[in-house]
């Protein structure tokens, strides 16, 4: 090995800070830290994704939410009440039925029949919301919808 070699050793041998040793050291009392707080503290370190408030309140708190008023339904189809309702019932279908045939589970909501699948049967009907294409069916097959 030659000098011309040699690595550099500029910052190597740079002494460590040495801290607490009094004023005239230039890093004495606090140690660089400031004055009080989790900062000056041993053992304590902010986690990278602090940024000092909450993400949550950052962001405006403004504008319509439609969760308030929304409407929910108890949604069934003409193809599942067939396959549910035995083939000798005779009476008016309404959301008694429709609960013991466990179609709905809760009976505050409003219920609406849908007119997907095929309807060959003559029953009434007493439910609240129904769509034109199940009324239709209904009709056809010589059902009635009472209001």
């Amino acid at each position: 090995m030659k000098l011309e070699n040699l690595p550099s050793t500029k910052n190597r041998l740079r002494k460590t800070k040495r801290l607490g040793c009094g004023k005239g050291s230039g890093h004495g009392k606090t140690s660089s830290r400031g004055n009080k707080g989790g900062n000056a503290r041993s053992g304590y370190s902010t986690p990278k994704s602090f940024s000092g408030i909450p993400w949550y309140r950052k962001f405006p708190k403004r504008g319509f939410n439609n969760s308030k008023f929304k409407v929910c339904y108890n949604v069934i189809t003409l193809e599942a009440l067939d396959k549910a309702l035995p083939s000798d019932f005779s009476g008016i279908v309404d959301k008694n039925v429709l609960l013991e045939l466990g179609l709905i589970e809760n009976v505050a909501l409003s219920t609406k029949l849908l007119g997907n699948g095929k309807w060959n049967r003559s029953l009434s009907f007493s439910i609240e919301k129904i769509t034109s294409g199940a009324k239709a069916k209904i009709e056809a097959a010589g059902g009635k919808i009472a209001e």
